[in-house]
C-alpha cells in the first residue's frame, strides 16, 4: 500500500498533503494558477513523485477538493445552456420565489438577479405527469425531437431536463434524454429525476439549470487533472470532494457536479472535525482563514451540522452541503477608501496574481497580508521560499491608500487587522451565537495558511477559553480530503401525515433509496463490510413551507420508527428555535433521504514531538513585532517542528512553520499536547480558570 493524496486548490496556494500506511507524511504548498487551475495540481503532483525517488506507483489515491465549481458561478462565466420544460412552464426560473434578501425595504432596491438561463434558452414540450407521477397529458416525441434539432442547430451543448411533477416519475425526462441522444449527441443532459427528485417546481429547475452549466466546465477540468495524472504514470483513481463533506469518483462528480460546488470549503471543516474527534475535542468553532475568504462553521459531538439548500452566489441550490458561513477576509483581501471617505477591508481580493504588494508580482493595493509584513508577524517567505515577501513595497502600498485619510503606514495596517478580524468575528458569530451557542463553550480550531495567525486574537474578541491550532494548519481541506470518506446521498420525496402515514410506501421507498445506495458503493468497490447505509427526513409542521433535517433510526419502518422521526422534528425544532410544538402541531415527513457511506482508510493520527519539553531548544531568534498592547517589542520566535510535548512557554511569541505562522499574544499560554497540536489558552480562558479555582478553593 502506498501513499494516499489530498489536494486543495486555494486562491493563492495549491496545497497537497500525503500520508502512506506507516504514517510517513508529505506536506507541499505550491503558487496556485488561476487561468488554469489544473496546472498547480499538475506541479504539486510532480513535486511529490519527486519526493518519493521518481515513483509514481507509490500513489495509490488521489482525493481533490476544488473551487472550479463555485468560482464559475461566483464570477457568472456561464456557457450558453439551455432549459426543456412542460408546456406551459416556461418562465418557471422568472417566477422564482416571492423572498427578497436583506433587511426591510430591500423590495425598493432589490434587483432580481440575471437568469441562468436566458428566456430565449428555454423550451417546452407537450407533457403532463401529476403528482403521483400518473400521465396526465402524453409525451409529444416529435416536439422534443424538433426542440433537440434546435438546441443542435443553436450551437447549445448542455441542457437541463425540469419536466413538472417529474420527481415523482422520471418516465418522460429520461425518454427525452434518450431523444437528445440520438437527435444531438454532442449535447450532455441534467435531467432533474437524477439531479434533484425533490418537490418545488423553482429550486428544482434551478439546481438542475445549474447542474446542467457546470457539466461541461468541471467536465473539462477534470479531463485536465486526470490527463495530468496519466501523464506523470499516476495509475490511482482521482475522488472529487463533494459539499457534503465526502467525496465520490471523478466521472460521478463529472455527471452530477452541483453536488461539488463548495467542495474544498466542505473538506477543510472535515479536516478539522477529524482533528477534534482525534484529540477529544468534539466541540469546535473553526476558522478557516485563506488568501480570499474566511470559512466557519459549527462542529458538535465531533461531527459538522448539515443542510439541504446552500444559496451559490444569489442563486438557492438544494444540494446536501456542510452549513458554512463565509465572508470576504482573506489574507490577500484589499484594503479601499469606499465613497463618503469610509474605509473597508475586502471582498474584492488580490488573489494569487498579482497577489499582495508584498509579492511583488504587480499589485499595488495593501491587503491584509501586506499590513501582517509591515507589524513583523510574517517573516521574509513562505511556503520554504516560494514566496519571498517585500516589506518594502507593503509599506509604500499602505502610505499610498493612509494619505486621503491622515494616516501613516503603521495605523493603517493596524485598521485594516482591526477590521478585517472584526469582519472574522462577526462571522463566527453567525455559526455560534445566532443559533444559540455561546462560543465560550467551544474551541476554536485554526485552518488556512493566515488563519493561525489570527486565531490568538479572535480567540480574545470572542473570549473563548482555548485556541487549537492543529499540526498543518495551512493545509487543512486537503487533510479533509484525505480523511474523508466516500459519500454518495439520495433523495425522493414522499410526503405523509403523521396521523395516516403509509408504512407500507414509506418502507418501499427507503428500501428504494438504499438499494440505489448500495448499488453505487458496489460500483466504487466498497463491499457490504466496508460501508454504511444512513437514513434521515425532512420533516416539518403542518402549514410550514420549510422544513427541518432529522435523523431517522435504523430497524425496521414501523409505527414506532415514524413515531421517534417526529420526536426527532420536535427535539430539532426546540434546538434551532428554541421552541417545539409537542402534541399541538400534526408533523408531516416530506423528503426521505439516504446516504451511503464508502469507509476509506484512514491515515494515522498526529504525534506530538518527543523530546525535553523545553520551549528554549525550539527558539530560532527574535524579530520586533507589533502588539496593540506593548507597540513594537523584540519577540521570541520559534521553529515548530523543535517544539516538543509540553514545551509551554507564554507570549508575546511567533511560532513559525512550512504552511502558516502562528502569533501569540501577550499574556496567552502556549502548550504542545501529544495530538501534535499547539493549544493556546486565552486571556479569557485564564481569568475563567481561575475564578472557578477560586470557587473550588
Amino acid at each position: 500500500m502506498g501513499f494516499r493524496v489530498g489536494i486543495d486548490s486555494g486562491g493563492t496556494f495549491t496545497d497537497l498533503f500525503a500520508v502512506d500506511e506507516d504514517g510517513r507524511e508529505e506536506i507541499i504548498k505550491v503558487p496556485s494558477t488561476p487561468a488554469s487551475p489544473d496546472l498547480a495540481v499538475r506541479n504539486a503532483l510532480a513535486a511529490l513523485i519527486d519526493r518519493l525517488g521518481g515513483d509514481p506507483s507509490r500513489i495509490e489515491a488521489v482525493l481533490h477538493g476544488t473551487t472550479v465549481a463555485v468560482n464559475a458561478i461566483l464570477q457568472h462565466k456561464f456557457p450558453p445552456i439551455g432549459l426543456l420544460v412542460t408546456r406551459g412552464f416556461r418562465h418557471v426560473l422568472e417566477m422564482g420565489r416571492q423572498t427578497i434578501p436583506g433587511e426591510r425595504g430591500s423590495i425598493y432596491v432589490w434587483t432580481k438577479p440575471a437568469r441562468i438561463v436566458p428566456l430565449g434558452n428555454v423550451r417546452e414540450v407537450t407533457e403532463r405527469l401529476d403528482r403521483t407521477g400518473a400521465v396526465l397529458a402524453g409525451f409529444d416525441e416529435a416536439e422534443c425531437r424538433e426542440q433537440a434539432r434546435w438546441y443542435r442547430d443553436q450551437g447549445i451543448n448542455s441542457v437541463a431536463i425540469c419536466f413538472i411533477n417529474a420527481y415523482a416519475s422520471g418516465v418522460h425526462e429520461m425518454r427525452a434524454k434518450a431523444i437528445f441522444a440520438e437527435e444531438h449527441p454532442d449535447c450532455q443532459i441534467a435531467t432533474s429525476c437524477e439531479t434533484l427528485p425533490e418537490y418545488r417546481e423553482y429550486e428544482r429547475a434551478i439546481t438542475t439549470a445549474t447542474n446542467a452549466l457546470l457539466m461541461p466546465i468541471l467536465g473539462r477540468y477534470i479531463a485536465n487533472v486526470e490527463g495530468h495524472l496519466k501523464a506523470l504514470g499516476i495509475d490511482a483513481p482521482l475522488y472529487i470532494m463533494k459539499s457534503a463533506g465526502g467525496a465520490t469518483l471523478a466521472e460521478l462528480a463529472a455527471r452530477q457536479p452541483v453536488h461539488t460546488a463548495l467542495s474544498g470549503t466542505a473538506a477543510a471543516v472535515m479536516g478539522s472535525a477529524w482533528i477534534g474527534r482525534g484529540s477529544d475535542m468534539p466541540d469546535l468553532m473553526t476558522f478557516d482563514m485563506g488568501g480570499t475568504s474566511t470559512d466557519v462553521a459549527l462542529i458538535e459531538k465531533g461531527y459538522p451540522a448539515l443542510v439541504s439548500e446552500v444559496e451559490l452566489d444569489v442563486y438557492p441550490i438544494r444540494t446536501p452541503a456542510v452549513d458554512v458561513v463565509s465572508v470576504g477576509a482573506g489574507g490577500g483581501s484589499i484594503a479601499s477608501i469606499v465613497p463618503g471617505n469610509r474605509f473597508q477591508v475586502g471582498p474584492r481580493s488580490a488573489g494569487a496574481d498579482p497577489g499582495p504588494a508584498c509579492y511583488g508580482r504587480g499589485g499595488t493595493e495593501p491587503t491584509v497580508t501586506d499590513a501582517n509584513v509591515l507589524l513583523g508577524r510574517l517573516p521574509q517567505e513562505l511556503a520554504g521560499g516560494a514566496v519571498r515577501l517585500d516589506r518594502a513595497a507593503s509599506e509604500a502600498a499602505l502610505e499610498t491608500l493612509g494619505k486621503p485619510l491622515g494616516l501613516d503606514a503603521l495605523e493603517m495596517a493596524r485598521g485594516i487587522i482591526e477590521i478585517g478580524e472584526l469582519n472574522m468575528a462577526d462571522a463566527v458569530r453567525q455559526i455560534s451565537v445566532k443559533r444559540g451557542r455561546d462560543p465560550r463553550n467551544f474551541t476554536l480550531i485554526a485552518g488556512g495558511g493566515a488563519g493561525p495567525l489570527h486565531a490568538a486574537s479572535l480567540g480574545e474578541i470572542l473570549q473563548v477559553p482555548q485556541v487549537l491550532i492543529p499540526p498543518a494548519p495551512g493545509i487543512g481541506c486537503s487533510l479533509g480530503a484525505l480523511v474523508s470518506d466516500v459519500r454518495e446521498d439520495f433523495v425522493m420525496t414522499d410526503i405523509h401525515a403523521e396521523d395516516a402515514v403509509d408504512i407500507a410506501r414509506l418502507s418501499a421507498n427507503f428500501t428504494a433509496l438504499e438499494t440505489e445506495a448500495a448499488a453505487l458503493l458496489d460500483r466504487q468497490g466498497f463491499p457490504a463490510t466496508g460501508r454504511s447505509i444512513v437514513r434521515s427526513a425532512d420533516l416539518r409542521y403542518r402549514g410550514m413551507r420549510t422544513e427541518l433535517l432529522v435523523d431517522v433510526p435504523a430497524g425496521a419502518i414501523d409505527a414506532d420508527l415514524v413515531a421517534a422521526m417526529c420526536d426527532n422534528l420536535h427535539a430539532a425544532h426546540e434546538d434551532a428555535y428554541g421552541y417545539a410544538y409537542r402534541g399541538v402541531q400534526p408533523v408531516e415527513i416530506v423528503n426521505l433521504r439516504v446516504t451511503g457511506v464508502g469507509h476509506m482508510r484512514q491515515p494515522p493520527a498526529f504525534e506530538g514531538k518527543a523530546g525535553e519539553p523545553s520551549a528554549e531548544a525550539a527558539r530560532t531568534g527574535t524579530r520586533s513585532v507589533f502588539f496593540n498592547e506593548t507597540g513594537f517589542v523584540e519577540t521570541a520566535v520559534y521553529d515548530r517542528r523543535q517544539l516538543a510535548v509540553g514545551a509551554s512557554f507564554e507570549g508575546p511569541a511567533i511560532v513559525e512553520q512550512y504552511d502558516t505562522t502562528i502569533v501569540i499574544l501577550p499574556g496567552q499560554k502556549v502548550s504542545p499536547d501529544a495530538n501534535g497540536n499547539l493549544l493556546i489558552t486565552t486571556r479569557c480562558g485564564q481569568l475563567a480558570k481561575g475564578v472557578t479555582a477560586g470557587a473550588e478553593s
